[in-house]
């Protein structure tokens, strides 16, 4: 499983090491409460830095309408390709999985 996660540089998909520590969501800010516990549990698979800030805005902007820009679109069919990607925002899980043929789960809970 993967893990997208947007950061102000860019967007980041982190390989889940031990999909069980996911089992236990109401806990789960304690396996990233240092650095180390949280090599245990995820490992970045791959990073798409934005070139520029209009980039970056318009990638947030998208995403706070629940759409993916044409750059996480590319990043994802290039990264993504036969496993399950997680995500927080079930809207946007239901777009990628519909637009993009990923399998995505989402779950809000995971990044309260």
């Amino acid at each position: 499983m993967l893990v997208l996660f947007e950061t102000p540089a860019g967007f980041a998909l982190f390989k889940v090491l031990n999909e069980g520590k996911l089992s236990q969501v109401e806990d789960l800010w304690k396996e990233f409460s240092s650095a180390e516990s949280a090599r245990q549990v995820v490992k970045l698979k791959a990073f798409s830095k934005f070139e520029n800030t209009s980039e970056a805005l318009e990638a947030a902007t998208l995403l706070i309408d629940s759409k993916p820009s044409k750059g996480l679109r590319k990043f994802l069919r290039a990264h993504c390709s036969g496993e399950t990607l997680a995500v927080a925002d079930s809207k946007l899980g239901n777009v990628i999985k519909e637009k993009l043929k990923i399998d995505c789960v989402h779950n809000n809970s995971l990044w309260s």
